[in-house]
């Protein structure tokens, strides 16, 4: 079996990484929000800082990852726990964010998506949540979403949905 050789690191983000997220959110994905809202830059970097603390103290809330190669971030994924929706028990998981610099190669980006929903799978049945739900506000998520099915979402919409374990 011919294994890839891998040349970037994933780890559990920390504070030095706040200004590398939102500099990778600005120059990356901005543009697919900025007719829609009003980017705040500093609110977002205040939100990421919150995120890594709570992630330091209590690694079942929310789970915040950076990716580098070398020493430049090149993604970053973010989930969350603690959503219901109104008809059902079932606590979902809800994906935050998922950034990448869009000048890596497509290998390199499909590698990194199909890593990401990985980590957050695994994270998702570490803590028992049954329903990981992923959705995406850019344009042209076709791609993104075919990745997902390959992985077993099911996709309603412009939404993937994924059955992580029945709960008792």
């Amino acid at each position: 079996m011919n294994a890839m050789a891998v040349d970037h690191t994933w780890r559990w983000a920390d504070v030095r990484d706040i200004n590398a997220i939102v500099a990778l959110a600005q120059q990356q994905f901005q543009g697919e929000i900025d007719t829609i809202l009003t980017p705040d830059p500093a609110l977002f970097a205040y939100n990421v800082d919150k995120a890594i603390t709570q992630q330091r103290h209590t690694l079942d809330q929310t789970q915040l990852l950076v990716c580098y190669q070398d020493d430049t971030l090149i993604a970053y994924s973010w989930i969350a726990r603690g959503t219901y929706t109104d008809y059902s028990r079932d606590e979902i998981a809800e994906a935050r964010f998922l950034h990448m610099d869009l000048k890596l190669s497509t290998r390199k980006r499909i590698e990194l998506v199909q890593e990401t929903l990985d980590h957050w799978r695994r994270w998702c049945c570490s803590i028992n949540i049954p329903v990981m739900v992923s959705t995406s506000i850019r344009r042209d998520q076709t791609a993104f979403l075919r990745l997902h099915e390959r992985m077993g979402f099911d996709i309603r919409g412009s939404i993937a949905y994924l059955r992580i374990k029945e709960m008792k």
